[in-house]
């Protein structure tokens, strides 16, 4: 194998496939150069997810006519001279290689004007080729159009995942240039349709709440804390202990208003929250840090989001102290109402690690439990149902309603499960939780909750895996507010959803309505919203059981209820339902449904032989 030097079209592409992985690559390169460029005004243009075109339009300062050429050279670069200049960086771009990549692997247009009287400039280049040059309109500042994305690279084309998920990463990079930068205005159009006009705002924290309600949705801004210090230029939006999310997508981490993705600053966030927060939720958090660029180094990674602190501990623990402190002072003005599953020391550092971990027993992450309990949780009331007679249907046989019940649930001749050991004689309920049965082998206790878990899941899932979900229209439609961003990545979700009983449609670039939900589902109106705000960060593996068996657990949490009283009758057909299980013994999470004690293990505890 001989060593040979590559020829200067490979080595550009591989080059550009470092800096741009997808089309949010690109627009976050173009959105950095305008800003460094002092632009006040951004306007962008995206079709197709951005693989057809991505039109970035500023009135920054302008390119030279004669440097446009020399722009689309690798390692051409006004942001630094020399190495040192790194230790004092305060620009986005510095290597010089933004626009060279983007030349190597589309089609690229750039217009440019430093002022009026000059005159503008144009060229044309494509796979890394200039094509024209020509003169253009007197407009102060420069316009770029990246068209045909990975043209001349199909196998990265190829990768790329749907328009819905393409567009979400595209809009989240506008969104953190647009809560870093409030003091430039956004216009954002996609496919011809307007998502964002975000104003120029003053740099304040009136400045920040407003461009806040526009992006994360007035009933999520609206309540964020703020707290500030002037060490470390620390500015910061928290949730309330009583307002935490369904989603982590609602974290926003900022060095030098560089958006940026740090372990450190998330584990100091969840660090703080750890003693309140149920492990389901998560807070939303914009965070603000001005450091001497000395102190952090974004060149650890091509697309200069990873970053590493030189004092990695100081800026941990003035973090978790920050947050920790306005949370207790907000403790003390209102005493917000706790979740029982609070997140163990554990899980407050990167959540993510757990996905990595899976079940043997039904090949399901080992938090999948921790998902489910997410949004369905213990109600008392929901969407539909309000009081318990209405309920009746679910404590009998779901499996086509063919089950009469029998007065002592006695052995019939036909095949039992073998956990059945008949017949039951039921005796009560222990605190409306537990059910107490007589039977041959001696005591027997059945989680009445978990039981119709079980018995609800199983019919759920029959009737997702058969396409024979009865969906239930919404007298009045429920409005789910999120980003734009994430509005996206729900939507991909869309036929899927559709698949399983709930429909949603768009309504704004911020706003989604849910119009059915399935019938076997009762849920309350926030339950319903952090359901659906959740899917994209819940639904992440693409096997289409996995995300039926998940969707049919969230289900089975509207079930019989801990605290609520049985007649015989509810109680008989129950247990004739969770015979006819598949797995009787467990919940969908694992629980055991049912305990058994022996007359010999009984006799034993008394001390009897």
């Amino acid at each position: 194998m001989s060593i040979k030097l590559l020829d200067p079209q490979t080595a550009s592409k591989i080059a550009a496939g470092e800096v741009i992985e997808r089309p949010a690559g690109v627009l976050k390169e173009l959105i950095e150069n305008s800003l460094d460029a002092g632009a006040k005004n951004i306007n962008i243009d995206i079709s197709k997810a951005g693989k057809a075109l991505i039109r970035v339009n500023d009135d920054g300062c302008g390119i030279k006519k004669e440097e446009l050429t020399l722009a689309i050279k690798r390692h051409t670069t006004s942001k630094i001279t020399n190495f040192d200049d790194l230790n004092k960086l305060n620009t986005f771009g510095f290597r010089g290689e933004a626009l060279y990549s983007l030349a190597a692997v589309s089609k690229l247009k750039i217009s440019s004007c430093q002022s009026e009287e000059a005159g503008g400039a144009m060229i044309e280049a494509a796979g890394g080729q200039i094509s024209a040059q020509a003169a253009a309109p007197a407009i102060k500042g420069t316009t770029i159009e990246v068209k045909d994305l990975f043209f001349n690279t199909p196998a990265r084309l190829k990768f790329l995942k749907s328009d819905n998920v393409e567009r979400g990463h595209l809009l989240r990079t506008i969104e953190e240039a647009a809560l870093a930068n409030i003091n430039t205005a956004f216009n954002v159009n996609t496919d011809g349709v307007s998502v964002y006009r975000l104003n120029a705002q003053e740099d304040s924290e009136q400045g920040l709440r407003t461009r806040l309600n526009k992006i994360l949705g007035q009933e999520l801004a609206k309540n964020l804390l703020f707290c500030q210090d002037e060490s470390f230029g620390f500015k910061a939006f928290i949730s309330p202990l009583n307002n935490l999310c369904a989603s982590r997508d609602n974290q926003f981490f900022f060095i030098n208003k560089r958006p940026v993705l740090s372990k450190v600053l998330q584990q100091a966030l969840y660090k703080a929250y750890q003693p309140y927060r149920a492990k389901e939720k998560h807070p939303c958090a914009i965070i603000f840090l001005t450091l001497n660029p000395a102190e952090f180094d974004v060149n650890i990674h091509p697309q200069k989001k990873d970053i590493k602190f030189a004092f990695e501990s100081d800026i941990f623990n003035f973090i978790y102290n920050k947050i920790t402190k306005t949370l207790l002072q907000e403790q003390q003005v209102s005493q917000p109402v706790l979740a029982e599953n609070f997140a163990t020391q554990q899980e407050q550092f990167i959540p993510e690690q757990k996905e990595k971990e899976t079940d043997t027993q039904e090949n399901i992450p080992l938090d999948l439990s921790e998902i489910i309990n997410k949004h369905l949780g213990e109600q008392k009331q929901d969407l539909f149902i309000n009081d318990f007679e209405e309920r009746k249907e679910y404590f009998t046989a779901p499996h086509q309603q063919e089950v009469e019940p029998e007065p002592e649930l006695k052995q019939k001749t036909s095949n039992y499960p073998k956990w059945w050991q008949g017949p039951y004689n039921y005796l009560g309920q222990i605190h409306q939780s537990f059910l107490v049965f007589e039977n041959p082998q001696g005591l027997v206790l059945v989680d009445q909750h978990a039981a119709q878990e079980r018995v609800l899941f199983e019919k759920y899932f029959k009737e997702i895996q058969i396409g024979n979900v009865a969906s239930q229209p919404l007298m009045f439609p429920i409005s789910v507010q999120m980003p734009s961003s994430t509005l996206e990545q729900v939507l991909n979700y869309k036929d899927f959803l559709l698949k399983i009983g709930f429909e949603i449609s768009r309504f704004s670039a911020t706003c989604l309505m849910v119009n059915s939900v399935p019938n076997i589902l009762k849920f309350k109106e926030e339950d319903l919203k952090d359901f659906i705000v959740a899917l994209p960060q819940d639904l992440k593996a693409d096997e289409a059981n996995l995300k039926y068996k998940l969707v049919a657990m969230r289900a089975c949490k509207r079930a019989i209820k801990a605290g609520e009283k049985l007649n015989k009758e509810q109680v008989e057909a129950l247990m004739e339902n969770l015979k006819k299980c598949e797995d009787a013994l467990h919940c969908p999470h694992g629980r055991p449904t049912i305990l058994t004690f022996t007359t010999s293990e009984i006799a034993k505890r008394f001390e009897r032989t």
